[in-house]
């Protein structure tokens, strides 16, 4: 159960540890092996199936793991295993070793099975919380993403997922983030202080994106006019005070 199974979310770390449709097992394949972590197959989980050893994954198909079967005891025993390893990495996390933690986290991560969808939630929240401290923004952000999508009501993933997206810059879906948290919790002081903020930031953002859209647009413009004598100064937009739409005028005086 959920509240069985605690985060460190209570520690004062800025980011404390606790979609898109998402492939978790290829994810999390790809991420072991750039920390040096031995991946676990999704659809065999050797440690616990002798008669499959040295069996290589033919497939990322996620209805491979569905129908993979498992006793409670052989449940029981993953989940500890997994949960020892999520305690060894809140330790390297706390005590600032973050690609210790994380190797940790992928480890227990790939451990765990479908059937335990709430600690792999958690794990890869905790993931996440140490891409964030390492500026790795994407790879936190597609973490809190598979949390989310494994519960949706996850509080803690939903403000780490609007902290990674601003600082990726991507103002709108942060905002949208933190307005679905205060869905949950309406007196969340860092959610409030972001939905009377970003407005006027993604504002500013998106005139800036319009200007630079404009001055690539002039460029262009430019190469093209220029072996006829003539840029795009030669070219005005005057408003029509009847209408409000926009006239081009031409004007063969300006200065190239």
């Amino acid at each position: 159960m959920m509240n069985t199974v605690h985060d460190v979310m209570d520690s004062d770390s800025e980011y404390e540890l606790a979609s898109e449709s998402i492939n978790h097992e290829e994810m999390d394949d790809i991420i072991s092996k750039s920390i040096g972590a031995d991946p676990i197959s999704a659809a065999s989980s050797s440690e616990y199936n002798q008669n499959v050893e040295g069996k290589k994954e033919t497939d990322n198909s996620e209805d491979d793991e569905v129908m993979e079967e498992y006793s409670e005891e052989e449940l029981v025993s993953i989940k500890t295993n997994s949960l020892q390893l999520k305690e060894e990495g809140n330790k390297l996390y706390k005590d600032g070793d973050h690609a210790g933690a994380v190797e940790l986290y992928t480890k227990a991560i790939v451990l765990c099975r479908k059937q335990l969808n709430e600690t792999r939630s958690i794990l890869h929240a905790n993931r996440a919380a140490c891409y964030m401290v390492t500026s790795e923004y994407k790879n936190a952000e597609n973490d809190c993403s598979v949390a989310i999508e494994l519960n949706s009501t996850y509080l803690k993933a939903i403000i780490r997922r609007a902290q990674a997206r601003e600082k990726l810059e991507k103002l709108s879906p942060a905002l949208e983030d933190y307005k679905k948290a205060l869905e949950l919790n309406p007196y969340h002081g860092v959610a409030n202080e972001a939905v009377r903020r970003l407005p006027k930031e993604i504002e500013v953002q998106q005139e800036k994106m319009k200007e630079e859209c404009i001055s690539k647009l002039k460029d262009l413009g430019n190469l093209v006019l220029k072996p006829f004598g003539l840029s795009t100064d030669n070219f005005n937009m005057v408003q029509d005070p009847n209408s409000g739409g926009y006239n081009i005028q031409f004007s063969q005086n300006k200065q190239n």
